[in-house]
């Protein structure tokens, strides 16, 4: 589906958001409901939905020209992650999990007990594991350097500090590194190389 907004689906989203409000329900209701009429995920409306409000806030006339009316929400801002915490959770995690310490675990200690925290967390190493692959490799051969243990979790193994001279781990991790059109463009390279 296209990422186009129509300014009518702008208008119902925001229209959504004030009934969450008045019928006491969360804006997850809005962005569920915006999300089956229009096919696109739950995660893109509510980022189009803070985007917008933001730009809104930024400029009142444009919601006013519209005909779109804010919701007055004591919502929390979005807290985004800066580098050496996306380092601290990716290495406390890997090698946790490498000492037999399951993720879940690592998360609640760092998190202190707080269910917000500890969700804002996981939902960050999923994404990292999921979507950047460069940060989490990095952080593992960093591990590794200090001689560390530490979890791939592309191999779903466990690697022991040292281990990794050996070449064909070596090849292993650098093939499960690479993503699905790294891999294609990888293997048709070592084809004609062996060929």
């Amino acid at each position: 589906m296209e990422n186009n907004w129509t300014i009518e689906q702008t208008k119902s989203l925001f229209s959504l958001a004030r009934e969450a409000k008045e019928k006491d329900r969360g804006l997850v209701w809005a962005f569920s409901t915006m999300s089956e009429k229009t096919g696109r995920s739950i995660n893109s409306v509510r980022n189009y939905y803070y985007s917008q409000l933001k730009m809104f806030e930024l400029v009142p006339s444009l919601a006013a020209d519209l005909g779109i009316e804010l919701v007055d929400s004591a919502r929390e801002r979005f807290e985004l992650f800066d580098q050496n915490e996306i380092d601290e959770l990716l290495e406390r995690v890997l090698a946790g999990k490498a000492n037999g310490v399951s993720v879940r675990r690592v998360i609640a200690d760092m998190s202190n007990g707080d269910a917000k925290k500890a969700l804002r967390l996981q939902n960050k190493y999923r994404s990292m594991i999921l979507h950047h692959r460069e940060k989490v490799t990095e952080v593992m051969r960093r591990i590794g350097a200090r001689g560390g243990n530490y979890y791939n979790p592309y191999i779903k193994e466990t690697v022991v500090a040292g281990s990794e001279t050996d070449n064909y781990k070596k090849l292993n991790d650098y093939i499960s590194s690479l993503d699905e059109a790294e891999v294609g463009e990888f293997l048709s390279i070592m084809k004609k190389f062996f060929a």
